[in-house]
């Protein structure tokens, strides 16, 4: 039985590119505000603006859009590693550091300036504090211009230059340490939970005593098998089982020694359903379930065959029954055929189990068989 699984790193990775994708978008959307602040110092001032200013002004919003261009590259590779991140990283910082400069050149803010390039950074670490590179691609241009508008344009002692200098860094370090310990917490939970909810999945589709499918995962199973034959045109092939004489296995050896039982038999039924897509399935009490997808009903009847010798060959001691000293099974095979249902498929494999135990038992009968013989009489 077929069953999808995602392992722990595939979790990360999704996480990874989620946090990527929407911490992305808050930096675009945190210097456009930017952008728009610093239009509108240019509609206020535009008879003052020389044309250095025009140009200045020209080069930081084109970063800004060199790097919206880069992360829709980046977007639609669907990679992490891809090199418009780190272009799109270096134009942002230079976005950022230009901008602030030009607010101190041409409209004598230095204070304004100073703090914009701190939120700045703090819009970085929130929105890449998954991706360190990214940060460190950005931060440099950003440290020099912070370093360039306290350094130039502040009358403080030399001790006072060198706390508020470190300062910049000190902020940014403890504000990525505490948000990359946040997301490493955040997600083992979550891959934690993703995983227990996988298994307990699992489990509603699992018979607990023979390990195989049960009814729940059979249904699932066979409506897939479905699906794939009618969409595609392939054969399709159910088989049914059910042990013969069980209840009296039971009332001689005893429950225990019935699970024991069951569980071989069902071990029996999963080494022959070796293709990923095969499904064996306990859907009953002692009766269980064979679904061959790309399997015809002449191979199936090989497959059923071997079945039985396999069982015969373990000689599982069955004390009451009338037929063999061993346990044996009777097998019902119906193929699909185009408009056939989940029920119509089961119903003739139903019919065939039926015909095998009306004809002695420890045997295998193809519901077509029962078909073409019904023909021949009407016919007579």
């Amino acid at each position: 039985m077929e069953t999808s699984t995602v392992s722990t790193e595939d979790l990360k990775e999704i996480i990874y590119h989620k946090n990527l994708k929407v911490g992305t978008y808050w930096i675009l959307f945190s210097s456009c505000i930017l952008q728009v602040l610093n239009a509108y110092y240019l509609f206020l001032g535009f008879n003052l603006l020389t044309p250095l200013g025009i140009a200045c002004n020209t080069i930081h919003t084109a970063f800004l859009i060199i790097s919206a261009i880069c992360i829709k590259f980046a977007f639609k590779s669907k990679r992490a590693s891809h090199h418009s991140w780190i272009i799109s990283a270096s134009c942002i910082g230079l976005f950022w550091a230009i901008s602030t400069v030009n607010t101190v050149y041409f409209w004598n803010q230095p204070e304004p300036a100073s703090r914009g390039i701190v939120i700045g950074a703090f819009s970085l670490v929130i929105g890449w504090y998954a991706r360190p590179a990214l940060l460190l691609t950005a931060f440099p241009t950003m440290l020099a211009a912070y370093i360039y508008l306290i350094v130039g344009f502040s009358d403080k002692t030399h001790l006072g230059l060198l706390l508020s200098i470190l300062k910049f860094p000190a902020l940014m370090l403890a504000s990525l340490y505490t948000l990359r310990y946040w997301l490493s917490f955040c997600m083992e939970k979550f891959v934690e939970n993703e995983i227990l909810t996988e298994k307990l999945e699992a489990m509603v589709r699992i018979d607990e005593l023979t390990k195989i499918a049960n009814r729940k995962g059979y249904n699932e199973a066979l409506e897939q098998a479905l699906e794939v034959a009618q969409r595609f045109g392939k054969p399709l092939t159910l088989l049914l089982i059910d042990v013969d004489y069980f209840k009296q296995y039971n009332d001689h050896l005893g429950h225990q020694a019935g699970d024991r039982c069951i569980k071989a038999i069902a071990k029996v039924l999963s080494n022959h359903a070796r293709r990923a897509i095969d499904t064996a399935a306990r859907i009953g009490g002692e009766e269980f379930a064979l679904i061959l997808p790309s399997c015809d009903q002449y191979q199936a009847t090989t497959i059923a065959d071997k079945i039985q010798e396999t069982l015969a060959n373990q000689m599982i001691y069955h004390p009451a029954s009338p037929i063999s000293p061993n346990v044996t099974i009777s097998i019902g095979i119906s193929e699909y055929v185009p408009n056939d249902t989940s029920g119509t498929l089961y119903n003739k494999a139903d019919m065939a189990l039926y015909e095998a135990k009306h004809h002695g038992r420890n045997c295998f009968v193809v519901a077509t068989d029962i078909q073409n013989n019904s023909q021949s009489l009407d016919a007579v």
